[in-house]
């Protein structure tokens, strides 16, 4: 009887297969055509923009399929020879079509087809559309409905073999790929190459026949717990061609993996995934009832190059973000570090610099590393008590007196660590702490807590309620100095397992703390930007950007930074350090279309410098209200540091704000392409005109007073 019911069930199953061979959705500018193929397999035909026509279907054997989720399961093999490339596992292709729903979400459309193995074993893909923008976010569940556990090695979010396939010419002769390069002090630093230049050849390349695809890869990854120390969990692909621009982002804080490689015919295709076997060390033993989620990915394409795939990404960021009045007022932040007091605060010196921000404007204080230490605190951090030496007349008297001059008090913490000297972290079990081969994690004279452990998780928030409620604290710096390495080997499948997990206990951690306190804004640090990606960003409201000290090489990272997070989520360093307007002014420009973190050496600043401050903070608070609803533009590209000309903007309905800085020259010239006619041109800071400039409607040619100079433009659109 069971065996019947079994086989009417697969007949039932592959009646529905047949009768339903294409899922097909048009909005927002996408078209996105899925194929069950008739034995079963889903796969991702088509994903590019609307009005391009639909891809003819490749005549393939039943070897050559590319399953929506690619899947490698211990104990399974590959279908063909593959290098180290994660795209040919036999068990992808184990899984076949039962259904799909689309129905409305709050934010648009959500997609979810299921599949599932012979064995017991069902994925769940999910896209999530969101309403006016040419971006998913994508995410499979895997759940074991079987009755033996099986280990799971690799699993994609998201996986395309279709990238830059509409038009005449193959792919390998027209694709451009962004690699964005990160790292300590030089951030956001990308590097274009051509798939050729990549070595991403196709079938016939300059006439030599290969089999149909290549062994190798073009891949990036982070490999521990900052996320973001090598490269950015991001990417962008260019089809010159068919003139469209694909962008993706990996929404994880620990290990992640971009993959780039040629499929079995003449397709380039894209594996975005967390942490893997092979790269990382992940293994994910999933038992009978037991439930994995990979970690979401943003995926999207836009009509147009750089610009537009940048536009399309700013407002898919927006839409996934925790909702926050911080990202809607665009606070102005002084922080009292960075060539500043440099982790050496003191009462005395606390008050001053405090009267120098409220006079200049700001409107919160961050009071940043040293406040709980007299001395050398590095190795000594982690139980977050004010030090009596530094303040004789109790922190709180700082405090109470940022908030008398109208500024909301905030604080430095490391919440995720312990120093080795820590008197309470000799004191604790090893079970609170990374640890390795029987011993705790030790990275640069910090242990690191493992937030898995809820009593770890209890202890942190307690800290955060004691500095909220004796202090008065409304903003937080939450730094992250030291990285975990390759995970843990306490309670867990594998170390790189750990990292994940602890992951997703530090977002949720972070979710019941904004609950118990709305109002609370938490800026994200990671030595600057180690730790820059939208598994934070998607929580935190604004991102520290670097740790860069010289002004000038922070210039090259600020014209590029929105395109890693935000513009009104990048916190940029104004901090000049000499006295000087031309220092000052292109401090003050570095951050104007960002988010300005005011800091610097302003008690050596004179009168006049300290009103030049005042000013560019004043005009700030005029035109916030466009950074934070503009979208970022680049129209000289990325920037890198041969780039004697730095131009960056912000473009409204019918506006665009350009920061132009010239690092190695006084002459600039930017290419004017806005969609619209110019109706005005004008300096807006510093508000003397002291440039010269002139434009028609193709260029606007700028004459600086000299070298490492900058000005502020605003141009007005008909």
């Amino acid at each position: 009887m069971i065996n019947k019911i079994k086989k009417k069930r697969k007949e039932k199953e592959r009646n529905t297969i047949m009768e339903t061979k294409e899922i097909r959705i048009e909005e927002n500018g996408l078209k996105v055509i899925f194929e069950i193929r008739e034995n079963g397999i889903v796969e991702l035909k088509q994903f590019t923009t609307a009005g391009k026509p639909d891809r003819n279907r490749e005549p393939r054997d039943e070897q050559a399929s590319y399953s929506i989720t690619e899947i490698q399961l211990t104990g399974k093999g590959s279908r063909n020879m593959h290098g180290y490339k994660h795209s040919l596992s036999s068990a992808s292709e184990e899984f076949h079509y039962v259904n799909h729903t689309l129905e409305k979400a709050e934010k648009g459309q959500q997609l979810i087809i299921h599949t599932k193995s012979d064995y017991g074993v069902e994925l769940s893909y999910y896209m999530q559309f969101f309403d006016g923008i040419s971006a998913v976010q994508v995410w499979t569940e895997v759940k074991n409905n079987g009755t033996e556990a099986v280990g799971l090695e690799y699993v994609s979010s998201f996986v395309y073999h279709g990238l830059c396939a509409n038009g005449k010419l193959p792919y390998y002769d027209k694709t451009q790929i962004y690699t964005p390069y990160n790292s300590w002090c030089c951030e956001a630093q990308w590097k274009k190459d051509s798939a050729k230049q990549l070595n991403l050849n196709g079938m016939m390349v300059d006439g030599f026949n290969t089999p149909g695809f290549g062994l190798n890869r073009y891949c990036y990854g982070g490999r521990g717990s900052w996320s973001s120390c090598e490269y950015l969990p991001m990417g962008i692909c260019e089809d010159i061609e068919a003139k469209e621009t694909y962008f993706f982002q990996i929404e994880h804080s620990g290990q992640w993996l971009v993959e780039y490689g040629s499929s079995m015919g003449k397709n380039l295709y894209l594996a975005l995934s967390g942490p893997t076997e092979m790269e990382n060390g992940w293994w994910k033993n999933l038992k009978p009832g037991d439930t994995f989620e990979t970690v979401p990915v943003g995926f999207g394409v836009a009509d147009g190059s750089l610009n537009e795939a940048m536009a399309e990404l700013t407002k898919y960021r927006r839409a996934i973000r925790r909702e926050n009045d911080d990202d809607k007022k665009l606070n102005i932040v002084f922080n009292d570090y960075m060539n500043c007091l440099m982790g050496d605060p003191i009462e005395s010196t606390e008050k001053e610099i405090i009267d120098k921000a409220a006079e200049m404007g700001c409107e919160y204080y961050c009071m940043d590393a040293g406040w709980y230490d007299k001395g050398y605190w590095w190795d000594r951090v982690g139980e977050w008590k004010e030090s009596p030496e530094r303040f004789p007349n109790g922190m709180k008297s700082v405090c109470d007196y940022a908030k008398s001059k109208g500024l909301v008090m905030g604080l430095w913490l490391e919440i995720e660590v312990m120093g080795v000297e820590c008197e309470l972290a000799k004191t604790l079990p090893d079970d609170w702490f990374i640890c390795r081969h029987g011993k705790r994690h030790i990275d640069n004279k910090r242990y690191l807590l493992d937030f898995r452990n809820p009593e770890v998780r209890k202890y942190c928030r307690e800290v955060v309620d004691r500095l909220i409620e004796d202090y008065g604290v409304g903003y937080f710096k939450v730094d992250y100095n030291v990285t975990m390495g390759y995970g843990s080997e306490l309670n867990s499948d594998s170390c790189s397992d750990a990292i994940r997990e602890h992951y997703l206990c530090l977002y949720q951690w972070y979710k019941e703390i904004f609950k118990a306190h709305p109002d609370l804004v938490i800026e994200n640090c990671g030595s600057g930007g180690q730790r820059m990606d939208y598994g934070m960003m998607k929580l935190l409201s604004l991102q520290s950007t670097s740790d860069q000290t010289d002004y000038i090489y922070n210039s090259y990272i600020g014209v590029n930074v929105a395109s890693a997070v935000t513009p009104e989520q990048a916190g940029m360093w104004v901090y000049p350090y000499e006295d000087d307007r031309e220092h000052v002014i292109y401090n003050m420009v570095n951050g104007l279309l960002l988010r300005p973190y005011i800091s610097g050496m302003v008690w050596k600043m004179s009168e006049e410098n300290l009103k030049l401050m005042a000013e560019g903070i004043a005009l700030y608070k005029q035109i916030r209200d466009g950074i934070k609803d503009g979208v970022p533009i680049f129209p000289l590209g990325f920037a890198d540091l041969e780039s004697k000309q730095l131009v960056y903007g912000i473009k409204t309905e019918d506006r665009v704000y350009l920061a132009v800085l010239a690092p190695k020259t006084a002459n600039v010239k930017i290419p004017l392409d806005f969609g619209k006619e110019i109706e005005k041109v004008s300096v807006i800071y510093p508000d003397t005109v002291d440039c010269k400039f002139c434009y028609d409607e193709n260029e606007l040619c700028v004459e600086l007073p000299q070298e490492k100079c900058a000005r502020l433009f605003e141009i007005d659109l008909k």
